[in-house]
């Protein structure tokens, strides 16, 4: 019976095998530790490219020119959804916008402060309506009083009240009262000063009140117009103005 016997490497095979590990091992090293020719164009590409490039998802952004979805966005061209938005041309949601196109809480109306006066005009023109009728004209603050102001009418030609003075172009209301002078007029007879709000004559309310004016001839074209100027009580406040309920109408002449 033979057996199989197994003879070991003669010292030449060895030593090329050795010399192969090394020429190996070192070719693998030099290319792991390569570096690229053109590294300074890519970079210089890279930063040429770079204000162009846009963040979709990020959650700082400090100067991005498009940002869909920013947690923070400090300075930002467009940002369609960011939480907070320091600087933000148009943001679409955001938390704290100096412009919001819809608000929920807005700054309320306040009232006119003492002493301080505003103005306006009034006019009216009508047709066919019997002398026991009227056509009506409003006065109507820009900004509401403290309290209501004592009304006047100084019709052509009449002298103004205490309280008014000055002339229909240039008037002037005492603080707490409100002076309507008449500047033109056609046709008209009687003009009374109605308050919508409280249903009374010759009075007027926080926002202002009307002229009810009646024809002089029946079923005939008058009309007519004029001035007015009202100043708050000296030494009122300013505060939240308050809400009217226009409720009353004054009765027709039968």
């Amino acid at each position: 019976m033979f057996k199989r016997r197994f003879r070991l490497p003669s010292p030449a095979l060895v030593i090329s095998m050795i010399t192969l590990s090394l020429v190996l091992g070192g070719t693998a090293v030099a290319a792991s530790t390569a570096t690229h020719k053109d590294k300074k164009a890519d970079v210089k590409l890279i930063k040429k490219l770079a204000p162009t490039l846009s963040v979709k998802h990020a959650k700082t952004a400090n100067s991005a020119n498009a940002a869909t979805h920013a947690t923070s966005a400090d300075s930002a061209t467009n940002a369609t959804n960011a939480t907070n938005a320091t600087n933000a041309t148009n943001a679409t949601n955001a938390s704290h916008a100096s412009t919001a196109d819809t608000a929920t809480t807005a700054k309320s109306l306040s009232t006119l402060a003492g002493g301080k006066s505003e103005g306006g005009y009034w006019s009216y023109v009508a047709k066919n309506i019997a002398t026991g009728d009227f056509t009506s004209s409003t006065i109507s603050f820009q900004q509401a009083l403290a309290s209501a102001p004592t009304p006047h009418l100084i019709r052509i030609g009449g002298l103004p009240p205490t309280g008014c003075s000055g002339t229909a172009t240039a008037p002037v209301a005492a603080p707490g009262h409100l002076c309507m002078w008449e500047t033109y007029a056609l046709g008209v007879g009687v003009i009374d000063i109605f308050d919508f709000v409280s249903g009374n004559y010759n009075t007027a309310n926080i926002w202002g009140t009307s002229l009810l004016e009646r024809p002089s001839v029946a079923n005939s074209l008058f009309y007519g117009g004029g001035t007015w100027v009202v100043t708050a009580p000296a030494g009122t406040t300013v505060h939240k103005a308050r809400h009217s309920d226009h409720s009353h109408r004054p009765a027709m002449a039968p």
